[in-house]
């Protein structure tokens, strides 16, 4: 199983070590640039959540994420060391505003968003298209099918469309 992490201090500046090590991900598993915004926009949302809204840019917090593959799905988990929030109430409520809200983002193009630990963590899963790094055989997670595939890409256009 393929097992990646970073632990980030609590610190805006810090989002460009986030997104090298993404970068890195991507280029471990063949992800190809089409599929960039789908992979970095849910993850920079949950990162900058956490240090803001989470850690309250408290440097001596961190922010842990880990990236693994799961069933051929990549499982990314963020941690801060917040006290958490009332998530299920967040999402339940008819979010006037959605369009400004990274929540909202990530739960647009991502599947299984789920939060744990009172809130103060973030897991979800991506389904797509990648390469395992010990063979480099392609992986089907979406069967490759053109039909599946523009389904994924719809999902960012959808996405750029509501910003």
């Amino acid at each position: 199983m393929f097992y990646s992490k970073i632990s980030l201090e609590s610190d805006l500046s810090e989002l460009s070590k986030m997104e090298q090590f993404l970068d890195k991900i991507m280029k471990q598993f063949g992800i190809e640039n089409e599929f960039a915004g789908i992979v970095k926009i849910p993850l920079y949302e949950c990162v900058e959540n956490a240090i803001v809204h989470g850690n309250k840019c408290d440097k001596t917090k961190k922010v842990n994420v880990d990236v693994q593959l799961e069933k051929s799905k990549l499982l990314f988990s963020v941690t801060d060391e917040g006290q958490g929030f009332d998530y299920s109430s967040f999402l339940q409520k008819n979010l006037e505003h959605h369009k400004k809200n990274g929540l909202f983002k990530v739960k647009l193009l991502t599947d299984d968003l789920s939060f744990s630990k009172n809130g103060s963590q973030v897991s979800y899963k991506l389904n797509v298209p990648f390469s395992l790094p010990a063979n480099n055989e392609r992986i089907n997670v979406l069967q490759q099918s053109q039909k599946e595939r523009k389904k994924v890409q719809s999902k960012a256009f959808n996405y750029c469309d509501i910003t």
